[in-house]
């Protein structure tokens, strides 16, 4: 006889059946799209930048001030002066190294979007943003603000600076066991397993540098070895 012969239907309904998990995390071939216009609706501060200033306007002046060098050679086509004036915004504005403005761009659907880069296979890296940047110079930096600068002041508007910060991983410091330390750690240690070591300090003969008191010392130690009184 089976083993559910035996057990009658009442008993079996007492035991209650597993209920399906469920998950809010559903995948979505738009979830993309949706998401910016998630943005949107909340207010992208990208967007108000893009109504107020003409970055077309701004590119030519770039050109204008730095003309972009000729390459006779082949090579990686350029990117746009306008993309490249929208970076340097976003890096200038946000106080961004060339390494942060790279991983954002990566990053950020809205940094993407406002340089034009959403469905580019090729973001611009390090090396792109300083070579642009190198390539204006200050003198052209400062035009390219002061015009962004005059835009916003005839639509009665300034543009206010930011800063992104990202939690980074550093190394923990290092202990420093005293003698009770020592003491109390040796009786957490297993039979036969050492204590810690303090951690000392390792330099080398050129590195070390003799303190100030103790060069004091040294300079009179001459004149009180030949001192009969000592």
């Amino acid at each position: 006889m089976k083993l559910l012969d035996k057990i009658h239907l009442p008993e079996l309904e007492s035991y209650p059946m597993p209920m399906k998990f469920r998950s809010a995390i559903k995948k979505d071939l738009f979830a993309a799209d949706q998401r910016r216009e998630k943005i949107d609706r909340l207010g992208d501060p990208l967007l108000a930048f893009e109504e107020h200033i003409d970055f077309v306007v701004l590119a030519k002046e770039v050109d204008r001030l730095a003309p972009r060098p000729e390459s006779l050679q082949g090579g990686r086509p350029p990117f746009p002066t306008e993309t490249m004036v929208r970076i340097l915004f976003l890096k200038r504005c946000n106080n961004l190294s060339d390494e942060q403005m790279e991983y954002q761009l990566l990053d950020r659907m809205s940094y993407q979007r406002f340089c034009g880069l959403t469905d580019s296979a090729s973001i611009p890296d390090r090396t792109t943003v300083w070579t642009f940047e190198n390539r204006i110079g200050e003198v052209g930096a400062q035009a390219l603000f002061d015009g962004m600068e005059r835009q916003l002041l005839k639509q009665g508007t300034i543009a206010r600076g930011g800063q992104i910060i990202d939690a980074t991983l550093a190394p923990a410091p290092k202990q420093h066991f005293t003698r009770d330390d020592k003491r109390q750690h040796a009786c957490e240690l297993e039979p036969g397993q050492a204590p810690p070591e303090r951690p000392g300090r390792h330099l080398d003969q050129e590195a070390w540098q003799e303190p100030s008191w103790l060069q004091a010392v040294s300079e009179r130690r001459p004149t009180l070895q030949g001192d009969p009184q000592n």
